[in-house]
This record gives C-alpha cells, sequence and structure tokens, in this order.
C-alpha cells in the first residue's frame, strides 16, 4: 500500500554546477577565516609585547607643561582668550603660545570690538596672583591688570589682546605658535 517514490537523479551536469557554486563559496569564507586568525595572532603578540615592556604605560601628568603658579598651588589657570585688535587668528596664536606655557585655554576669539589699544588681564575668579602670573609672562604692566569677579563664569582669567600686541614681550615668543593657514 505505501508506495516508496524513487528519486531521480540529478543530471551530471546540474550537479557540476551545484558544486561550482559551493566552491564558489568556500574561497570567500576561507579567505576570511585566514584574516580573522591574523588579526587575532597580531592582536595576541601585541598583548605579549605590553605585557613584557613597562614602559608602555603613559603617564599624561609628564606630558602635560605645568606653568609657576601650578607648580606653587596644584590649580591649572583657565583663561579665555579675546581678539581685540582685528589682526587675523591672534588670538589662536596667543592661544598655542598659553596652552604650550602650561595654561589651560578654554576658547579664543573676537571680543565685541576691535577698540581695544592695549592688551588687558582680567580676573574672573580666584586668587589675583594668577593674573599676576600671566601678566609677568605677557609682558604686560600691572596697571592693565582688571579684577571683574564673576564666579558663574568657566575661566578664571580672560586674555584681550589689544592693538599693542606687537610690543608685548612675549609676542616674539608667540609668533612661533602662528597658524600656517
Amino acid at each position: 500500500m505505501f508506495f516508496k517514490k524513487k528519486k531521480k537523479r540529478q543530471s551530471g551536469v546540474k550537479l557540476k554546477q551545484k558544486y561550482k557554486i559551493k566552491e564558489f563559496f568556500n574561497v570567500p569564507i576561507l579567505l576570511l577565516t585566514l584574516i580573522a586568525c591574523l588579526f587575532i595572532g597580531s592582536f595576541i603578540i601585541q598583548i605579549m609585547s605590553e605585557n613584557n615592556s613597562k614602559s608602555s604605560i603613559v603617564d599624561l601628568d609628564k606630558l602635560l607643561t605645568k606653568n609657576l603658579y601650578e607648580k606653587e598651588t596644584g590649580h591649572r589657570i583657565q583663561i579665555e582668550i579675546l581678539n581685540g585688535c582685528g589682526q587675523r587668528y591672534i588670538a589662536r596664536m596667543y592661544q598655542n603660545f598659553l596652552r604650550h606655557e602650561g595654561y589651560d585655554v578654554m576658547g579664543a576669539k573676537n571680543a565685541s570690538s576691535f577698540d581695544y589699544e592695549h592688551s588687558t588681564v582680567q580676573l574672573h575668579r580666584g586668587d589675583s596672583t594668577m593674573a599676576v602670573y600671566l601678566s609677568d609672562l605677557m609682558g604686560l604692566h600691572d596697571s592693565l591688570v582688571i579684577e571683574k569677579l564673576d564666579e558663574s563664569l568657566m575661566f578664571d582669567l580672560t586674555l584681550i589682546i589689544g592693538s599693542d600686541f606687537k610690543e608685548l614681550e612675549s609676542y616674539d615668543q608667540a609668533m612661533r605658535y602662528y597658524p600656517e593657514y
């Protein structure tokens, strides 16, 4: 009563096509497996070499330059720089210079006007000696340090670059950091 169906045999051409398709998919899988093994092997070698050398750990404190105020107090001075003279990229130049000198420059942008004849340092919060350290580095007279206390600001000092920037003692050093664009 139960009849078994005979399986039809595929022709030789269909079998060859079926095996070619399987071979076609095996080659990329084999290549991907080989690449994955190479990545895993290089990862293991890198980990083993890092474990053997203790110099691979970087101490970030050694990479950051500390200014004299930070060395004495442990506080990193945060500064905003404003271009008050209109000279292109002058705020960016002093931003790069002061960062190299160990100051935390929060931003550099144009002032509300370009009518500032003299460069000034404004103290917003903290100890007034922070402003003195910056004015000494810049080569500013103490009379150009202005107290404008505002605890809501995110920075301690504001440096406004005036038209006298070429006469500042720091100008020659800062020129090394003038952007090249």
